[in-house]
């Protein structure tokens, strides 16, 4: 008799027998796959999820960091705003009618 593949959770270390259906289907994210119970697995997914939205705030905050020593460096060096306008004008496609006058000069 062989024995059953076990896989430790990810958030307990506890070895557990991995959802055989779940781990064939692959493709689809399932709790089954990682954790040995509803319990650690959502611990798990909450604490993913503060550490991506952490993450995510890091780099907005650097963005904004960066915006604004930008801003205060120009206005410290008096840069003259210049504003230049462009304009565009559409080019319309229009069928263009010709007429042909054919003339038939019969010599008689």
């Amino acid at each position: 008799m062989s024995e059953k593949k076990k896989i430790p959770c990810r958030v307990c270390g506890k070895l557990f027998e991995p959802c055989s259906y779940c781990q064939s289907h692959a493709d689809v994210f399932r709790w089954r796959n990682f954790a040995c119970s509803i319990e650690c697995a959502t611990k798990y997914t909450k604490d993913t999820i503060a550490y991506r939205e952490s993450i995510k705030n890091n780099k907005s905050s650097d963005k904004n960091e960066k915006i604004v020593s930008k801003i205060a460096a120009e206005n410290e060096t008096k840069i003259e705003d210049v504003v230049t306008t462009t304009t565009t004008t559409k080019k319309k496609f229009t069928k263009k009618n010709s007429t042909v006058v054919i003339e038939n000069n019969k010599t008689e």
